[in-house]
């Protein structure tokens, strides 16, 4: 037996000598049709029998790999047939020489997902929104797009308005950059209203980044970016309607249509209607819950696909017109005695992007995007008028490659910003123009999708305040296939335009009193991310935790705490922060049935009057739970989300006569929303409801028998105001023809 032993240990220690650490060298190329050999980048190669070292071929198909010897190389790209080969001498350099695989017909691929996604690969924590979700609720507009959705707040800004902002890592939405397909969105004089102007049917999916963003949109992004993704004429509908109603009076139409005109050429026409056609007064205190009239939209955009070359250009208008206030009251009838409220907003822009593929660079590419817009708004809160103007052009231009191989890539630009802005408040005028030349150059490191590093920096030149600048790194790393650890960390700025951004916040009697030095705000985000994907009930399911902290180096405040009957705005360089941690489970424990909660903390805090306060209207904690069914053969759809929102501090009434006083914190409270959807053929007809449980704040509006007296205050509003909401609503589509 011991002479056996010996054998195979005499065999064993000949194997691994015969193994030994090599340096392979070699080429990947592919052959065309003239017989002409083309190095092949970003192929990749692997060794067989271990999970040794895996490279990708350079730009002109070169690589080199350390492996052991004996064993087989493995040499794959999309498109081309895998190429298995032995390898036992080093000293040979070795050309691979790839064949096109076999054309199939056609693939199909089935599956499917909770209509919302945090992918794996994706440096940043982008989590997407699709149609899917999307269409879980009426999504009139941008502002209701997110009732499902855990990481995105929203909340009604005042009682007369019927306005939304949103809220991201418990920062107010200023500091969230909003673009659609990475042109800005809103920014300037739209900020307090430009939720309310993207019809939600015109979104194919939305992207959210929490935290810092990339230094190619520019030097904000705070807290974080929200990119949508609106229907492309190459993949949509040759015709689309949907019609809205609920049972407060309010009307939608929505019309879209695609057509594809050649291989080359393709356009789109969008069309938005929305009319709140009569007063509703649930809470009974002689104000209209929301405003009345018209907000109209449209959209029309081109597509052009060249052959080194791709361009999108179009343009877009949006007019609206309301009216909230005392009931019966009208903006044409000023000495009625009626407090009135009159919201009117003009928006016409111009838009385009380019794309260019250097034919010398495989890998290269050039970007253009240019906007031009005109954004004009007048509005009125009772005897309080603002009016501003804003005329802006936008010019970033980007050049992407890789440098070597497909590991490392680079993007750089420059960017040109010129915002003119014309506003008055009451008697006083503010003129201010900005024009912002900026760099920036942002590097990627890619190690086969599993580790990836992003730094980037910029620099701008403001020329109010001077230079800005923005160093900002992401880092992803894959512990396994199924699970993601990123991490972000960036600086950001933010020029303020106090009375547009907070426009709301005049529908009260208060006094604002702005400081004459408003200086960019300055902040400092960091957050680490966690995402483990894993089976239960052998189904997908998710897991993410999430924690970001931002800190103000310098911050805007409004400050209503130092008296009930005045409005202070002024930057503070003393402590101010926001700490916020969520975590997100999804399941689908039966077939069909999707599960997802999600629970969220936050601290948010800042020096006011010299004490560090929890920032007003602001809850500590949030609770998001919902409940998703479609039947097997997809007829019936059905969905409940709620949201539990906690406690709120409220800016101090302590010194208003006792009938004009409210509580230091708001009640915690349960927003039910439900709707269910039956598809047809061509169409689909659904019905919903939302606040189901019929909260409503009582008392919101202070001093609401005296709209005209010092004590008025309509903007202390933590919770709905109009109580239960039922719509009904129909979808009709015609899909593109087929081609032959």
């Amino acid at each position: 037996m011991k002479y056996w032993i010996l054998i195979v240990l005499s065999s064993l220690g000949f194997q691994i000598l015969a193994q030994h650490e090599s340096i392979i060298k070699g080429k990947i190329i592919t052959t065309s049709k003239e017989g002409v050999a083309e190095g092949v980048p970003g192929a990749k190669i692997e060794w067989r029998s271990s999970d040794q070292q895996k490279v990708l071929s350079a730009a002109d198909g070169s690589f080199e790999i350390e492996g052991q010897l004996p064993d087989t190389l493995i040499v794959s790209f999309t498109g081309f047939e895998t190429v298995y080969l032995e390898i036992r001498d080093e000293s040979i350099e070795y050309t691979v020489n790839l064949k096109e695989g076999i054309l199939l017909d056609g693939v199909q691929v089935l599956g499917g997902n909770l209509g919302k996604y945090i992918g794996l690969i994706d440096p940043r924590h982008v989590e997407t929104i699709g149609t899917d979700e999307l269409r879980k609720a009426a999504c009139c507009n941008l502002s209701e797009s997110f009732e499902t959705n855990a990481s995105v707040d929203v909340n009604i800004t005042d009682a007369v308005s019927g306005a939304k902002k949103i809220q991201m890592l418990g920062l107010d939405g200023v500091y969230t950059q909003m673009q659609w397909e990475n042109i800005p969105l809103i920014r300037g004089l739209s900020t307090s209203y430009g939720l309310s102007f993207t019809p939600g049917t015109w979104i194919e999916s939305i992207q959210i980044t929490k935290g810092t963003g990339s230094v190619l949109n520019g030097y904000e992004s705070m807290a974080g970016m929200i990119n949508l993704e609106l229907k492309k004429p190459t993949e949509s509908e040759r015709f689309y309607f949907n019609g809205y109603l609920n049972k407060f009076g309010r009307a939608e139409l929505n019309l879209h249509g695609a057509q594809i005109i050649n291989e080359k050429w393709s356009t789109m026409t969008f069309l938005h209607a929305s009319n709140q056609s009569y007063e509703s007064d649930v809470n009974n205190d002689g104000f209209r819950d929301m405003p009345i009239g018209f907000i109209g939209a449209a959209m029309h955009r081109w597509n052009y696909t060249g052959k080194n070359s791709e361009a999108k250009f179009g343009f877009k208008f949006t007019y609206a017109d309301k009216e909230g206030g005392q009931l019966g009251s009208h903006s044409n009838e000023p000495l009625s005695g009626l407090w009135n409220a009159k919201f009117n907003t003009e928006h016409f822009e111009l838009f385009a992007k380019n794309g260019f593929f250097l034919k010398n660079r495989p890998q290269g590419s050039i970007g253009l995007i240019g906007q031009a817009k005109y954004h004009h708004m007048r509005n009125t809160f009772g005897p309080t008028t603002y009016e501003g103007t804003q005329r802006k052009l936008y010019v970033n231009s980007i050049y992407g490659d890789i440098i070597g191989n497909t590991n490392h890539a680079i993007k750089t630009g420059v960017s040109f910003l010129l915002d003119d802005y014309d506003q008055t408040y009451n008697d006083s005028t503010f003129l201010k123009t900005e024009i912002v030349p900026g760099a920036y150059a942002e590097y990627t490191y890619n190690r086969l999708d599993e580790l990836i590093i992003v730094a980037g920096f910029r620099a701008d030149y403001h020329n109010l305040f001077g230079p800005l600048l923005t160093p900002r790194l992401h880092a992803k790393w894959n512990i396994n296939k199924r699970n993601a650890l990123r991490l972000s960390v960036g600086r950001g700025y933010r020029v303020p335009n106090p009375y547009a951004d907070f426009n709301s916040d005049m529908a009260s009697s208060r006094t604002w009193i702005v400081s004459q030095n408003i200086v960019p705000e300055d902040g400092l985000s960091a957050g680490l991310t966690y995402t483990q994907k894993f089976l239960m009930f052998d189904r997908a399911a998710s897991l993410t935790v999430d924690y970001f902290y931002t800190h103000f180096f310098n911050q805007l405040l409004i400050d209503m705490d130092i008296a009930p009957t005045e409005i202070h705005v002024y930057n503070t360089n003393s402590t101010s922060f926001a700490h916020s941690a969520q975590i997100e489970v999804g399941i689908e424990p039966i077939k069909n049935l999707s599960l997802r909660g999600a629970f969220k903390y936050y601290d948010v805090r800042a020096t006011y009057n010299n004490v560090l306060m929890q920032k007003a209207f602001v809850p500590k904690y949030r609770v998001l739970l919902n409940l998703g069914y479609e039947t097997r053969n997809k007829k019936w759809l059905m969905d409940v989300t709620g949201n539990w929102v906690g406690k709120k501090r409220l800016p101090s009434t302590a010194s208003n006569p006792v009938e004009y006083q409210r509580g230091l914190e708001s009640e915690s409270f349960w927003l039910l929303n439900s709707q269910i959807t039956y598809n047809f053929k061509r169409f689909s007809v659904y019905l919903g409801g939302e606040n189901l449980l019929n909260i409503i704040q009582n008392g919101a509006i202070i001093s609401v028998e005296d709209p005209f007296g010092t004590y008025f205050d309509a903007t202390q509003l933590w919770a709905p105001i109009s109580g239960a909401n039922i719509y009904v609503g129909v979808h009709f589509a015609l899909k593109q023809k087929e081609k032959k």
